[in-house]
């Protein structure tokens, strides 16, 4: 699918495009007339919502709703995938494959001929001008994903749905006579998955020299009061250096600066956040490019800190269509004003790297599920549609960040921190106890089938673990000065080689080297560019060994047992894409997960070692079969053992559509003996 930037174009560009349809011909016509279904289906879903603080809370009477819904309708876990995380579940509840089905088998894919990692389900080609001014090429969004999503099934036999933040559906397809707008996955105006700006006048050499996840430091000098700086944007597709975007500040006093931003002023105050500010900004004489963001002010004087969040797309005026149709986005925007359009909605990586507070990060959270909430109510009142989709990440985020307070074997937990915010996971629940209420009470009736489910469960995460420093202290990979080692020797801490991405490999001693979450690739011949290891016999005798050792793996600190399973790509992957897929597939134990080092091809010297990350909570790398999301229904669930592999067919069977021939599962309304084995 290519789909191209849209610009905001001046006077002179947009007569030429008049001229250029009055050349070609508009053809059009008007689209057939839309027959209303009989029943209706609501869809809700809930990111990492987890079963088992799901069930607690329910018989604790925390969340009513879901309780009445458990009585009155239905309730089960729902089996998630291998692995059981986000662009690989969503991109199954889409298409209604398996992995090997539609290709999306982590956050990263490697390329066997470099060895180095792309970002797996979507990439970005930049627009292209002449003289550098003129647009001659629209840049366009791929998706990566094979598989065709149930939705665009759905729309081409008659159904009109109204879809909403389903993640990692991006770019947006034509789905008339429907609408949609994208979520997780639609980039920032750097082109980055979400990058916050932190501007101080305090940071230190030391600082700005220490590379930060997700985030840009910037150093700023107040001059008698007055601070001028730059916000970053995207990478120019022709002069191949970041746009530059002014922002001026005017230090009012202790408590309060004055902000300037574009043609927009306002007086900030210690401690509180901006509303949306727009802004615009030239790519070209010709092109402008029109985005939003929000500031919060820590201090003023007598030292300058303050955030900014990643700079979005303005939904009035998007570069990039997110939405279906293409004007969709404004209309949302003139029904209820500013809302964030960077898919990751919540910007956890500021909160890692210690550049926002728990309090700044809560308040923020709240106020993007707020503004979510308002685009959903909105489209639900239409009541136009035959299916509705919307999928809320709040239950996701907080538990990634929050964890550390639910759990006392955490090494972060405090009792303080747990008394202050130790219900900050909780309330994400209670928000969709009071949401599914909302929608049952307003929009369900005897006609309309309603479904709430999320994609995987969640787990503690305290330590890390760097699957390639075990597969080097096992004798399958080799880096430069292992060749000297006696047999057998343990490696020394200083001959472990820093950096990312594989550095001072020997490919030519190297049987097997991981990327990603919890991916382990062997270096094989005729698929690695420099594959040593023989397919076949000697092929499935490594894999068959990594796996015994990796089941036996526990931990020195605690003697536990730092896997569940592991699992061989060739015997739970299937599919057009199964030369793609990784040949084991870690299954972490609660508490683990793979180390950043390792998502990066890093070779850290240490084996495991203590997650000190807020990030304290995760399911990216956990045993599917530990890893469970949830289902409720208003219908009786039929199915004694759903999973997401069946919300395709669910959703189709619902509207009597036939399924595509490579969608597995059944529906879960349905008690059929003649499951697809998954």
């Amino acid at each position: 699918m290519i789909l191209k930037y849209s610009f905001r174009l001046t006077a002179l560009t947009y007569c030429l495009l008049i001229l250029s349809f009055l050349v070609v011909g508009c053809g059009g016509g008007k689209s057939p007339q839309h027959t209303p279904k009989d029943s209706k289906l609501i869809l809700l879903g809930f990111d990492g919502a987890d079963p088992t603080w799901l069930n607690r809370w329910m018989d604790e009477g925390l969340l009513p709703n879901l309780a009445k819904l458990r009585t009155e309708g239905d309730f089960h876990t729902l089996g998630s995938t291998i692995p059981p995380q986000s662009p690989v579940a969503w991109a199954t509840f889409a298409t209604g494959t398996n992995p090997g089905g539609h290709g999306i088998f982590d956050f990263l894919n490697r390329s066997p001929e470099s060895y180095m990692p792309n970002v797996a389900n979507m990439k970005l080609t930049p627009p292209k001008f002449l003289l550098n001014t003129f647009l001659t090429a629209g840049a366009h969004a791929e998706v990566t994903r094979g598989g065709t999503a149930f939705w665009k099934v759905a729309a081409d036999s008659g159904v009109k749905s109204t879809l909403l933040s389903i993640p990692y559906a991006f770019p947006p397809e034509n789905i008339s006579p429907g609408h949609m707008l994208c979520g997780l996955g639609v980039p920032d105006l750097r082109e980055t998955n979400s990058t916050f700006t932190y501007l101080a006048s305090d940071l230190t050499q030391e600082e700005l020299a220490q590379p930060i996840g997700g985030g840009k430091l910037t150093k700023v000098e107040a001059k008698f009061g007055e601070i001028a700086t730059n916000l970053e944007a995207m990478v120019h597709p022709t002069k191949k250096e970041r746009v530059l975007i002014p922002i001026n500040f005017s230090i009012r006093d202790e408590r309060s600066v004055e902000v300037r931003l574009g043609d927009k002023s306002i007086i900030l105050k210690i401690g509180s956040w901006s509303p949306w500010l727009p802004f615009e900004f030239n790519l070209t004489p010709l092109v402008k490019v029109s985005g939003i963001c929000k500031l919060y002010l820590f201090t003023s004087s007598p030292e300058f800190r303050l955030f900014v969040t990643p700079l979005s797309m303005d939904p009035c005026d998007p570069y990039m269509p997110i939405s279906f149709p293409e004007q969709y986005a404004k209309e949302l925007y003139e029904k209820v004003g500013y809302f964030k359009t960077v898919g990751w909605l919540y910007d956890t990586s500021s909160l890692n790297e210690e550049r926002a507070t728990d309090d700044m990060f809560v308040e923020d959270m709240n106020a993007c599920t707020a503004e979510q909430e308002k685009i959903f109510v909105a489209e639900l009142e239409k009541r136009d549609w035959d299916l509705f989709v919307g999928v809320f990440t709040d239950t996701d985020r907080a538990a990634h960040m929050f964890w550390r307070y639910l759990d006392p074997l955490h090494p972060l937990y405090t009792a303080e921190g747990a008394a202050k915010y130790g219900d900050v996971i909780q309330s994400t629940y209670r928000h969709m106890d009071q949401f599914v209420g909302m929608v049952m009470d307003k929009y369900v009736d005897a006609n309309t089938t309603l479904i709430v489910m999320s994609d995987h469960g969640f787990h503690s995460f305290r330590r890390c673990f760097n699957t390639n420093t075990w597969l080097a202290q096992n004798g399958y990979l080799t880096f430069k000065g292992m060749e000297k080692l006696p047999a057998g020797s343990p490696i020394p801490a200083e001959l472990y080689p820093k950096g990312e991405f594989f550095p001072n490999i020997n490919w030519s001693k190297t049987k097997a080297y991981a990327l990603g979450t919890g991916q382990i690739y062997v270096n094989l011949m005729g698929r690695e560019s420099q594959g040593i290891v023989k397919p076949g016999q000697e092929y499935h005798a490594l894999l068959n060994e990594m796996s015994s050792g990796l089941l036996q793996m526990r931990d020195p600190l605690n003697d536990s047992l730092v896997f569940r399973k592991i699992y061989q790509g060739d015997e739970v992957y299937r599919g057009v894409y199964n030369g793609q897929a990784p040949d084991l597939a870690l299954g972490f134990a609660d508490g683990y997960r793979t180390s950043k080092e390792t998502m990066l091809g890093g070779i850290p010297a240490e084996l495991l070692y203590n997650n000190l990350n807020k990030w304290s909570g995760d399911h990216s790398a956990s045993a599917m079969e530990e890893t469970s999301g949830i289902i409720f229904s208003n219908r009786k669930i039929l199915s004694d053992d759903p999973r997401i592999i069946d919300i395709a067919p669910t959703v189709l069977k619902h509207f009597n559509i036939n399924l595509l021939p490579e969608m597995e599962g059944e529906s879960i309304f349905s008690n059929s003996a003649q499951k697809i084995a998954r």
